[in-house]
This record gives structure tokens, sequence and C-alpha cells, in this order.
């Protein structure tokens, strides 16, 4: 909980911890915000951000999805809508914090920054171990649930299976018709007790940075 007031997301004013009885939403993911965080007791600032949400750093360096330049996360003021690059999710509204390559355009969800790169799932895939992949090629389907994939996969290469992000972490019942999950679903399953029930994560220390 040790946290300074200060936090870059929000420099005007001092940030204090609270425990939050009514919902609101953060202002960094933009989703529900319920339990401990942090707030702005200024009265026009009106702005609250996840316990969690504050634990992710300003700048991300080397990032595996696009290593060739840093990235900050910040969010658009000019009112267009950006879309994440690993789950796709379109049309993340204006105002929502992303980790973004000002000059590539590259952006990405803080938590998809998160996603393991290599996970195993006894239910979806037990055989092999599944890297996020970035497919080179269109017409590939996701082997869970049927529906085309994005630019971004679980695969095996040994059984030539793909399956999306959201597929694997639990967020099947979200997918519509195009094979996008929603942002809140994704969320919700990459919470603790979806993860240690569904996914394994390869490699010794990944789980733990999963959440830190």
């Amino acid at each position: 909980m040790a946290m300074p007031a200060a936090h870059f997301s929000h420099p005007k004013h001092e940030l204090k911890f609270r425990e939050y009885h009514l919902s609101r939403e953060c202002d960094l993911c933009g989703e529900k915000l319920t339990g401990s965080g942090y707030s702005c007791h200024h009265r026009l600032c009106d702005f609250d951000l996840h316990e969690e949400c504050a634990r992710y750093p300003e700048t991300l360096r080397s990032f595996f999805a696009h290593p060739w330049h840093d990235l900050t996360l910040s969010s658009r003021t000019d009112g267009r809508r950006s879309t994440c690059e690993l789950c796709r999710e379109e049309k993340v509204p204006a105002g929502v914090f992303l980790y973004r390559c000002a000059p590539c355009g590259f952006a990405v969800h803080p938590r998809c920054s998160r996603l393991p790169q290599t996970a195993r799932s006894e239910e979806l895939h037990p055989d092999h171990g599944l890297s996020l992949t970035a497919m080179p090629s269109a017409g590939t389907t996701c082997a869970a649930c049927r529906e085309p994939c994005g630019v971004w996969v679980y695969r095996c290469g040994l059984c030539d299976v793909d399956l999306h992000i959201d597929c694997l972490h639990g967020a099947r019942s979200s997918r519509g018709k195009n094979g996008k999950g929603s942002s809140s679903a994704l969320g919700e399953a990459l919470g603790v007790k979806v993860v240690e029930s569904l996914v394994e994560v390869a490699g010794e220390g990944v789980a733990s940075m999963l959440f830190q």
C-alpha cells in the first residue's frame, strides 16, 4: 500500500489512499474500481486510481512486442480513440491510459503489457506450452472459439494450434461474432483466481510479475 502521494498520471495534486464503498471508475484503465485505491480530493478533479494501476511504471523499455522504442503510459487528449495492438480491443476511449510509442503509433493496454510470453492451458491445449506470437498471415482461426485470430495469438508451433489471448485467459464468453473480447472481461479474466486455475505460466517469477 506504500505509494508516493504524487503520481505521474495526475501530477497536479496529491493522491490519497482510500477505501471505495461505492463503485467508481479508474481514470487510468477506465474499468470499475471497488475496494482500495487512490483518490484526488480536489473538488474539481474527481480522479480515482486502482491500487494495482498505481504500480504501473511510466515507461516500458524493450517491450517484447515493440522493442524498437520506449513506451510511455499516457492518455490521448485529442478526442481520438486507440486500439490495443495485443488484444485488438478497438475504440479504446480517449482519456484511458495506454502504453504508447509516439513515433510508431503502437499502443497497448497496461494489463496487456503484463501478459506472459509463454503459458500453458490444461483445458485448451494440455500437451505443450504456447508462445505469444505475432501471426504473419491472415486466415488463422482460434482452436477454442473457431473465430478468426487477430495479429497476436498464443501459438503451439508443434501442433499448429492458435488461441486468442482472451480465449486462453478465460474471457471467451465475451467474444462477439468478430472474435473480439471485451476490455472488462479480459481484465477480470487476468485476475489471480482465473489465471491460477486456467493458466500455468512458464518461467520462474513470471506469475508473480503479472500482479505486482
